[in-house]
């Protein structure tokens, strides 16, 4: 692995790597004005800023590695999340020009069957559904090196990461999960797919709230025994799931579970989203198993007193030890939800949540290359939720949409790096490129609403306009996108760059994707609303002109009125 210590270099890998042809790469080198002699890492600074580059690729390349960075032929950008079979990615299609998710198997199980079942299991139960509280799966495919899923792309935050930021969270908000993540489910049962590992990471909400269900990779279906065999055989024992809130029949047998197997472990997931704590905090797998199977938790009303006692009964029937006593069907419980479930906007870094997940991927594959080989039976229940500890917390007020804390709702027996972070909510800057300079902060910069008249101060160097909550500067119209366009400052005027593939954006009459911006620019969008961008000291300046020339208008009025007067005075 050859580090690049200068910007040929860079270029060099860059070429191999496949994101761009030569011809390309030719291009860009002339446009950047990457002289050879220039350092790689500032040359690598130069290709993000421009967007050549985005900072994930960046930092690969800087570090010698440009395999991987394509796959087949999806350009891989960043790192979204990991899980036990591997990394996820945010990746583009060319193809479909649109950007999707890449679950790609990591190198230490590419010879694992039971690996490569698990995904099978993924790929074939997310082809079959389609539902829009369910995350797609488009293909899955294989390169004969890297094994790979191809999902649809939805930046969310899991349930899990929600509420170890958070804590307890609003029991409305609970319940409109809950009626949500029911209906998904009520879909699968209907379809012969029963998820057998339903848990709180396995659950992405977005900012509007929309509740995706997603990681079918444990799913039973009736038609494919061939694959559930295949999973008893290889790991050994009939034990399918995650400890923490695995149904007690499937602790038994999990070839033999039903959809009231889900129903069970929704309960248990609902339980810690009310209560950040788990429902049996036992040490041990085997003893979680048992408490399972054997004793009943503290109620959700117990532990938060606010919360409805309805809402208590229907967690405490979704975990019922007896699987005829538990609501029988999923849209049962979507129903009771129902009154209860008020939807909320959900406030949350995407940015920052990918920068830890790519951290703790890191960590993770650090970890993985120190641990020496081990023998025995391999597992096929999945990692219990060690951010949650049943006491020494404080609860927190849920008036708000998430209930916060004066110290930390979760806790850690062995904290990594990453989840210290975010249960201490600390911001972490992208890992990237060294900056030599600081991006300019824009001054006396407005954006005017041509309709209302309403002005919107500029205080940072990028603006992300659109509709949705991440946006910066969030408009009402119905044809633009959650994040339409882009505006950044480059310290005397601005570039706008449009991010919609779907609606337009007109800057001053055209239909642009990329475009300088000045001092009365026009964005005008497909669904009639415009803004104005004006600089606060031109339209000063211009104020104070219009007053010179009101008043030297006014002087020149004033003296011929008094000439006119004085020729009148002496005419007779």
């Amino acid at each position: 692995m050859q580090v690049p210590a200068v910007s040929h270099e860079l270029l060099d890998l860059l070429q191999k790597s496949g994101l761009y042809s030569d011809a390309q790469i030719r291009k860009i080198a002339e446009k950047c004005r990457l002289a050879d002699d220039i350092a790689a890492d500032e040359a690598a600074r130069i290709l993000v800023k421009e967007r050549v580059l985005t900072p994930f690729q960046a930092e690969r390349l800087l570090e010698g590695r440009y395999r991987g960075l394509v796959i087949d032929r999806y350009k891989i950008r960043e790192v979204l999340g990991f899980g036990g079979m591997g990394c996820v990615f945010i990746a583009e299609d060319p193809e479909l020009d649109r950007k999707v998710a890449i679950k790609v198997l990591s190198a230490e199980h590419a010879l694992d069957a039971g690996m490569l079942t698990r995904m099978k299991l993924e790929a074939t139960a997310g082809m079959r559904l389609n539902h829009p509280n369910i995350i797609r799966t488009y293909r899955m495919d294989t390169t004969g090196a890297v094994h790979y899923l191809v999902m649809e792309l939805v930046r969310g935050i899991s349930l899990h990461e929600l509420v170890a930021l958070h804590g307890a969270i609003k029991w409305q908000m609970v319940c409109d999960i809950g009626m949500q993540a029911a209906t998904a489910l009520s879909v699968a049962h209907e379809q012969g797919i029963v998820h057998r590992d339903i848990k709180p990471a396995n659950f992405l909400i977005e900012h509007d709230g929309t509740t995706r269900v997603l990681d079918f990779g444990l799913a039973l279906m009736s038609d494919v025994e061939e694959d559930e065999f295949s999973l008893s055989m290889l790991f050994g024992h009939d034990c399918l799931g995650t400890p923490d809130y695995i149904a007690p029949e499937q602790t038994l047998d999990s070839k033999k579970v039903d959809g009231r197997a889900d129903i069970y472990s929704l309960g248990a997931t609902l339980y810690v989203a009310l209560t950040a704590r788990l429902p049996f905090p036992e040490k041990t797998n085997k003893a979680k198993l048992e408490a399972h199977r054997t004793r009943n938790p503290r109620t959700v009303c117990e532990l938060r007193p606010e919360i409805p006692p309805g809402v208590g009964a229907i967690i405490s029937r979704m975990m019922e030890k007896d699987p005829r006593k538990r609501f029988q069907t999923a849209a049962e419980v979507a129903s009771a939800f129902r009154e209860y479930a008020v939807r909320s906007k959900v406030n949350f870094d995407f940015r920052e949540l990918v920068t830890l997940r790519a951290k703790q991927a890191r960590s993770r594959a650090e970890q993985t290359q120190k641990k020496s080989t081990s023998g025995g039976h391999r597992s096929s229940i999945t990692s219990a939720s060690g951010w949650i500890q049943s006491s020494g917390h404080q609860l927190a007020d849920s008036t708000g949409s998430f209930a916060r804390s004066e110290t930390p709702a979760i806790r850690q027996a062995s904290p990594g790096p990453v989840d210290s972070e975010l249960r201490q909510r600390q911001r972490v800057p992208a890992p990237v490129i060294p900056r030599n300079t600081r991006t300019p902060t824009p001054s006396g910069w407005q954006f005017i609403d041509v309709n209302t008249g309403e002005r919107h101060p500029l205080l940072k160097s990028q603006i992300a306009i659109g509709i949705g909550s991440e946006a910066d500067l969030i408009l009402r119209d119905s044809q633009m996108e959650p994040i339409q366009c882009v505006i950044e400052y480059d310290g005397t005027n601005w570039k706008f760059r449009q991010e919609s593939k779907k609606f337009p954006t007109f800057v001053n009459g055209n239909a642009e994707a990329y475009a300088p911006l000045g001092h009365k620019s026009l964005l005008r969008f497909a669904g009639g609303t415009q803004i104005r961008l004006v600089h606060l000291p031109s339209v000063q300046q211009s104020l104070r002109r219009r007053r010179r020339l009101l008043l030297i208008s006014a002087l020149i009025l004033i003296l011929i009125g008094a000439g006119y007067y004085l020729w009148s005075l002496f005419s007779f």
